[in-house]
């Protein structure tokens, strides 16, 4: 049984279909990168199945269960969220921020307990973030405040983390390190991971599986390998590129002329 699975899921805005009939399995431990140009239906699809938005078709499950049957408390306890360019206009601590993470395993009314406290602290440490784990996160960068966000979804300790275009807004130093990180966190944590991406080249170097979507239906699903060819990007993009293959993985190297 996969750990995630999208079964032929469907959405539509009125009368305008976003999603048709989109399938995926995530297994444990996997790095799942969605890939489409702007418009495809990736934010979509990921927010159909974190459950903030319910299928027209189709039924997503999670450890077999259907998203749509479990409470909001119970979906957060099996799968934390780090949204895209989440704002912060209070002045919370980083470790304000990342305690966060536990809510959805509090007891009504309970304050965080020592293993709470130390599933933060954990949590800091995995992300490099201990040392400014006292600092406003008003004054962070914008790689630390992505390493703070993922800490918080590590210390909710979910069995699947949805990540919404994690790097979009990083230099290239910081989108290796996140992307480093994540997929670290699959490997060595067994946690299962969804990226939704626009970066071709880093979706097929740390991913293991790529869905590639066009006009909200699946153009492509499977290795790197597999998906990034000349003819997919064709199809998906409308550019001419070159695919070699660059470290083991494949690289696209676009026509700019």
């Amino acid at each position: 049984m996969s750990r995630l699975s999208v079964e032929n899921v469907s959405f539509t805005y009125g009368e305008k279909p976003i999603l048709k009939n989109v399938s995926l399995a995530v297994e444990q431990g996997e790095l799942v990168a969605i890939l489409g140009h702007n418009g495809s239906g990736k934010t979509t699809l990921l927010r159909c199945i974190s459950g903030y938005l319910t299928p027209t078709a189709g039924m997503v499950r999670i450890g077999g269960q259907a998203v749509s049957s479990l409470s909001a408390r119970k979906l957060a306890q099996r799968m934390a969220l780090v949204p895209q360019n989440p704002v912060m206009e209070f002045d919370f601590t980083v470790r304000d921020i990342v305690l966060m993470g536990r809510n959805p395993h509090l007891k009504r009314f309970a304050g965080e307990t020592d293993a709470d406290f130390a599933a933060a602290d954990a949590a800091l440490a995995r992300t490099g973030m201990t040392a400014l784990s006292d600092r406003s996160v008003l004054t962070l960068s914008g790689g630390e405040w992505q390493r703070t966000i993922i800490a918080r979804a590590i210390c909710q300790k979910s069995d699947v983390m949805l990540l919404d275009e994690p790097v979009a807004s990083l230099d290239v130093k910081h989108q290796i390190e996140i992307l480093r990180l994540v997929r670290s966190l699959c490997r060595e944590n067994g946690i299962s991971a969804l990226c939704v991406m626009h970066d071709v080249n880093l979706s097929a170097h740390y991913s293991d599986q790529i869905l590639l979507l066009k006009g909200g239906e699946t153009l492509a699903c499977g290795s790197p390998c597999n998906v990034v060819t000349a003819p997919l990007l064709q199809e998906a993009y409308g550019i001419e590129a070159e695919v070699r293959e660059v470290q083991g993985h494949p690289f696209m190297i676009p026509r700019y002329d």
